[in-house]
């Protein structure tokens, strides 16, 4: 449905849709819709209550013990009896461990995870990502034209995140697959027959964690899977092995898919933008901050989730307790009570870091830095070697269909060879 017959026809908890065609190609004059129309309603088409404003999505990152973080991860559709059935065959262990549980038991963990992912480990990447931008320029980026997704920000991330973890390369499409199959399977609504496959698909993914936990159990190296599982807590315990997998299982999948949907809009939206697009050729010290102005434009993590643990007011209206909650990352983002002229791109925006997209309170993504950094440097690089980059005339993007995250799944480019 257009969204001026939607308007017309009935009231927004009626038509809005998060997963419909028309929304996930271009979600934000819906999302503006719906701050206007009301700060918090009931949305019918996925049972959950969508919330739109910046200062009420901030309150609620700020307040786990009203605003619990257990769904965060949880299927958007509940698995059917086979699909629940293909995890339990394929001895699926996940458990409540950092995204979706809250202080102290997230204290815990989140301080043994910053212990094995501290800041210097993350600067010390940066001559890697580095490296490896480069030589996807000139392997790849080489002939006039090319799929900046996939011959860019596809791989990219993951070959760095690899590179943390102590993963090796060769495990790049398994993790991908498995990626792709739990986009699906939690954020998405798949049908029977889709679920089934995503579960099996899933369960190999999680097969890929507990070994990598377990090996380093055995034989620990330099690296972010052997700090987290051999760290210990203040009491002396250490994680047990399904809270490491789970740990590793969510960063195989978080910390790079937000990433590559990081790098496609940020090319996407800055070469459309082409005065934006000379003004860093031309000044690459505004790189930072543009980053940050990609983030809150178009962010790659869209919408984010949380449960009521008893009933409360938000945004002046009454939610039940147990009733699950949609924050629209991508309508606090432009809020206009926060961010003047927020649909304009500005990468000047003095203001531009006050975006949510990394979450806020003690649930910030614990993979921030590093994915400044990779947009960072891949932006100098790339805008350094081709300063005539520009979008292809038939470049259309298309995106996942799911709720929460959203990034380019191609993106065609062309430039004076």
């Amino acid at each position: 449905m257009s969204l001026a017959a939607a308007e017309q026809e009935a009231p927004i908890g009626a038509w809005f849709d998060p997963l419909d065609a028309a929304y996930l190609e271009d979600p934000y004059p819906y999302l503006t819709e719906a701050r206007r129309a009301a700060p918090v309603f009931f949305a019918d088409s996925i049972d959950h209550w969508v919330v739109t404003r910046h200062r009420d999505i901030k309150q609620i990152f700020r307040d786990p013990p009203t605003f619990s973080a257990v769904n965060a991860n949880a299927p958007l559709r509940p698995p059917c009896p086979m699909a629940a059935k293909a995890l339990e065959d394929g001895n699926w262990r996940a458990v409540p461990t950092l995204a979706n549980v809250d202080p102290p038991a997230h204290t815990r963990v989140r301080r043994i995870a910053n212990i094995a992912f501290t800041p210097k480990r993350v600067a010390d990447m940066e001559s890697f990502v580095r490296e490896l931008t480069v030589r996807f320029c000139k392997e790849r980026l080489r002939d006039g034209h090319a799929d900046l997704v996939a011959d860019l920000a596809w791989e990219l991330p993951v070959l760095v995140l690899f590179r943390i973890l102590g993963v090796d390369d060769r495990e790049v499409p398994r993790v991908k697959e498995g990626s792709w199959n739990r986009i699906l399977f939690i954020y998405g609504r798949p049908s029977e027959s889709e679920q089934v496959k995503a579960a099996h698909g899933m369960a190999r993914f999680w097969s890929i964690a507990e070994s990598l936990v377990e090996a380093r159990a055995r034989e620990p190296r330099d690296d972010f899977v052997s700090t987290l599982v051999h760290t210990a807590d203040a009491e002396g315990k250490t994680l047990t092995r399904e809270q490491a997998a789970t740990v590793v299982l969510n960063l195989l999948f978080a910390g790079h898919e937000t990433t590559t949907g990081l790098l496609g809009n940020m090319f996407n939206r800055l070469l459309a933008d082409r005065q934006a697009w000379s003004d860093i050729v031309a000044d690459r010290s505004l790189i930072p901050n543009a980053v940050e102005e990609i983030l809150r434009f178009d962010s790659s993590v869209i919408a984010w989730r949380r449960r009521t643990t008893r009933a409360t007011d938000v945004g002046g209206v009454r939610v039940p307790q147990g009733a699950n909650l949609l924050m629209m990352l991508g309508a606090a983002n432009r809020d206009p009570d926060v961010f003047a002229d927020p649909d304009r791109l500005d990468i000047r925006r003095a203001n531009a870091r006050e975006h949510l997209s990394f979450g806020n309170g003690a649930h910030l993504c614990l993979g921030a830095p590093l994915a400044r950094l990779q947009a960072r440097v891949v932006m100098e690089e790339v805008s350094s070697r081709l300063p005539s980059l520009r979008l292809a005339a038939d470049a259309k993007p298309t995106f996942a269909p799911n709720v929460s995250f959203r990034g380019p799944l191609s993106l065609g480019v062309v430039w004076d060879a």
